[in-house]
């Protein structure tokens, strides 16, 4: 059924207050915005394609993606795990030519699943990436297969492979190229036979066609200045797509129900969240110790409490607790550093303030929590996807950008939504994209709790 058209006027100017406030920024020049709410599909296009241009995005309108294509890497390597042609605990090192060196760490290899999740310890970029670098513009074009091997060969990695994960375009650059040498296609024809023309998606491409150009945007600098396409090429499995946001509503829309498509189980085999093996303490010693932080240093300094210094020496260790390992954690630091302090101090402790700020504390970040999208955090993974929380419902996201485009697609299962943002700036956009899911999340559950009687279109 059909949003009823004052559920749809109340999605429009949502996004059109959050476009103005974007456009309004110097430097900003043209968004394309797609929404999905169950089956239905809603375009708004802001700004224009190019500086001088009068021409307004549109949903066919091409923009570079730039990193959002880590997810459709992800995908092609269950898909290829899926016929058997590779495995996903398989070591990189097996796919790569003979005698390529590749880093390990702890007797750990790094394997296909490591790099999808961006838990290899790999940097987030090679070593020697500058060597192939064309030009400060094009940065990626003449880097070759023989530098990504002599990078290899000289990297170390920062932790046991599985461990732990921070952001990693080496990583998953690595990936694709791995994969297209097991396949022996090149990337882009391995990724639409496989991923693209399965979904129905013709104009999610690496090399642009005649047609292409004719509805492609003009990127732009964060100032606003023209900037040049990116040619990815040895790395092209980290950020070479380009496309549409009526194509990325389709890939969304496969998201949202994968058993209708043909790739079903690497679609769902990539929003599986997998935990890591990370090497920290439980999280209520991880409470504790922040605690114990907090109060000796009011028993050794000591900070008096009214001070600027006591305060900080009271909150400080909370925060870092919320920080470190979430809402459960923050909340027992709280506890724990609040019935300490009271019983160093006393009365003079303030225990009453004192409390009302731990819950304030503690409101906020549960708060804003769901509006910042957090890669990692919790400790798990999944190959592509990263995590955001709208109460209890996960919304699935990525963002990308080149020199001279931002991007943002995320869902959520739940509520059946999703949001597309493309932008031809290279200012982010990912504010839009998540108060867009999350409005469409909230929307959607009420009305999914109006009795079907009562709903009007």
């Amino acid at each position: 059924m059909s949003l009823p058209h004052h559920a749809v006027d109340d999605i429009r100017r949502k996004a059109d207050e959050l476009a103005a406030d974007h456009l309004g920024a110097a430097g900003n020049v043209g968004l394309a915005v797609g929404l999905l709410v169950g089956d239905q599909r809603l375009y708004f296009g802001y700004g224009t394609i190019a500086k001088g241009s009068e021409r307004v995005p549109d949903e066919h309108t091409i923009f570079e993606i730039g990193s959002v294509t880590k997810v459709f890497t992800a995908m092609l390597m269950e898909e290829m795990a899926g016929r058997g042609e590779v495995k996903v605990d398989q070591p990189v090192r097996e796919l790569l030519p003979p005698g390529t060196v590749v880093p390990t760490k702890g007797n750990r290899e790094i394997t296909l699943f490591d790099l999808s999740t961006h838990s290899a310890g790999l940097p987030r970029m090679p070593g020697n990436w500058r060597e192939g670098m064309k030009s400060e513009a094009e940065p990626y074009a003449n880097y070759t297969p023989e530098h990504l091997y002599k990078a290899l060969a000289r990297t170390r990695l920062r932790w046991r492979p599985g461990t732990k994960d921070d952001y990693s375009n080496y990583g998953v650059g690595l990936l694709g190229h791995a994969l297209e040498l097991r396949a022996g296609q090149p990337y882009e024809q391995l990724l639409g036979e496989r991923v693209l023309k399965p979904l129905g998606m013709m104009d999610t491409v690496v090399t642009f066609t005649d047609e292409h150009r004719k509805r492609l945007a003009t990127g732009h600098a964060e100032d606003g200045q023209p900037a040049a396409y990116w040619d990815i090429r040895t790395l092209g499995g980290a950020g070479a797509l380009r496309s549409t946001v009526a194509e990325m509503l389709t890939f969304l829309r496969a998201n949202l129900a994968p058993g209708e498509t043909p790739i079903h189980d690497a679609l769902t085999a990539c929003h599986e969240p997998r935990p890591l093996a990370r090497k920290f303490p439980p999280w209520y010693l991880i409470a504790a110790l922040l605690a114990a932080v907090s109060l000796l240093t009011q028993w050794f300094v000591p900070v008096p409490p009214g001070s600027r210094a006591y305060l900080a020496v009271f909150v400080l260790p909370v925060l870092a607790a919320y920080a470190w390992r979430g809402i459960g954690t923050g909340v027992l630091a709280s506890a724990l550093v609040w019935a300490g302090t009271l019983a160093l101090w006393g009365d003079q402790f303030g225990w009453k303030s004192a409390g009302s700020i731990l819950v304030v504390i503690s409101g906020l970040l549960y708060v804003v929590r769901g509006y910042l999208p957090s890669a990692g955090v919790g400790g798990e993974v999944m190959p592509g996807w990263f995590s955001v929380w709208f109460g209890e419902a996960r919304g699935r996201w990525h963002n990308g950008g080149t020199g001279g485009f931002r991007s943002f697609v995320a869902f959520v299962a739940d509520s059946r939504v999703a949001v597309a943002v493309l932008s031809n700036s290279a200012n982010n956009v990912d504010s839009i994209g998540v108060e867009l899911l999350r409005y469409l999340h909230e929307m959607n559950k009420v009305w999914a709790a109006v009795p079907r009687t009562f709903r009007m279109a």
